[in-house]
């Protein structure tokens, strides 16, 4: 039977937490073996942190988590902002890409079953639901997310809610409507959450889920796992992460939109929830920036970007430059148009034009959605 190693750690910073999780994959890089690190564990009471392709400006109340004293940090996951404390259990499983797919969503399936497992374990029934959560009857109890380095090695993540303050979390983070859908209010939010805890009607530890997440993994994948903590040597390499990485504003504040970007277009996608930005020159697009909560798609959408810079400020133009982009980067995964990314782009150009009050009477631009 293989030994993977586990850790098991409690009340992390938030740049730590991420450096470790980083610092772990990074170990599985050009290998080919089916050895893998599982780490189980909790952050200090809050923080906050955005997925990999946020606005984090847009996501955050950075001035709400900052009087709370709460932290924040990017993901190198993608996905959608959380809040993270004592009563949300993170894992992270960090191995080689030896597991036969190359298909991140079969990826997904495979390492969130022994987690699906465990919560029936637990007499909770949940699926595998949208792009990328775990749900219990529409309600969602965990988030997922992976990220495969350039050298084939993974980092899976989830966050589970044994637990939630709702009110500290609406407090911080910023959800809009679009993506609780319908025409819900921002308290309908507890509608569309749930906890272990909730579910069992009962208040729950994070070490008796922990316990049995240690106990699926192993029957499920047929190893054992071996605690092994994190050796001084390896904390100082993951401080040196932390310090250059997750506590840097350069990479905290990526994806931000720059000071002369005056549109902004929502459009929620099943692949997740574009914000969109513009910034015009005359009848020229000076820039484009694409973020969201979505879990891959970077390349397209980079090239759509790219493609965009300084082009003519024309509807159609713009319709042909993103069907383009469609026919020469294929989305990574089903659920996202070409017509969708549209409508956020143009969306963005509407709000930019009506910022520096362009109306395009009688020329060849067409305002009209």
């Amino acid at each position: 039977m293989m030994t993977w190693r586990y850790i098991q750690e409690d009340g992390v910073s938030a740049a730590a937490g991420l450096a470790t999780d980083e610092f772990l994959m990074n170990g599985y890089s050009d290998k080919t073996s089916e050895d893998a690190t599982l780490r189980l564990y909790t952050y200090q009471d809050y923080s906050t942190l955005v997925g990999r392709f946020q606005n984090i400006h847009a996501e955050l109340n950075l001035e709400a988590v900052r009087q709370n004293g709460f932290q924040y940090s990017r993901r190198l996951t993608g996905g959608g902002a959380i809040i993270m404390g004592h009563g949300q259990l993170g894992l992270c499983l960090a191995t080689a890409n030896v597991f036969g797919s190359e298909n991140t969503r079969a990826l997904y399936h495979l390492f969130s079953t022994p987690i699906l497992e465990a919560l029936g374990n637990l007499g909770i029934q949940a699926t595998f639901r949208g792009k990328n959560d775990l749900e219990v009857s529409g309600k969602k109890i965990a988030g997922l997310g992976i990220h495969v380095n350039p050298h084939g090695a993974i980092q899976f993540h989830t966050s589970l809610l044994v637990d939630l303050d709702i009110p500290v979390m609406l407090k911080v983070l910023n959800i809009p409507l679009q993506k609780i859908g319908d025409k819900a209010q921002i308290g309908k939010v507890e509608q569309r959450i749930t906890t272990v805890s909730r579910e069992l009607n009962r208040t729950v530890s994070v070490d008796e889920v922990r316990q049995m997440l240690k106990q699926s993994f192993e029957k499920h994948f047929n190893i054992c796992l071996e605690d092994q903590a994190l050796s001084p040597e390896e904390r100082t390499e993951i401080d040196h992460l932390a310090g250059i990485r997750y506590a840097n504003d350069d990479w905290i504040f990526e994806h931000s939109p720059q000071s002369d970007m005056t549109g902004m277009g929502l459009k929620k996608t099943a692949a997740g929830l574009l914000r969109t930005y513009v910034a015009l020159k005359g009848e020229t697009i000076k820039s484009v920036l694409i973020t969201g909560d979505f879990t891959e798609q970077e390349k397209l959408f980079k090239h759509i970007e790219a493609q965009l810079k300084w082009s003519r400020l024309d509807k159609e133009q713009i319709k042909q430059t993103i069907t383009r982009a469609f026919a020469t980067i294929p989305p990574d995964t089903p659920g996202l148009s070409e017509t969708e990314v549209f409508e956020s782009v143009w969306r963005a150009v509407m709000g930019a034009m009506k910022e520096v009050q362009y109306t395009y009477e009688g020329s060849c631009y067409y305002p009209q959605v």
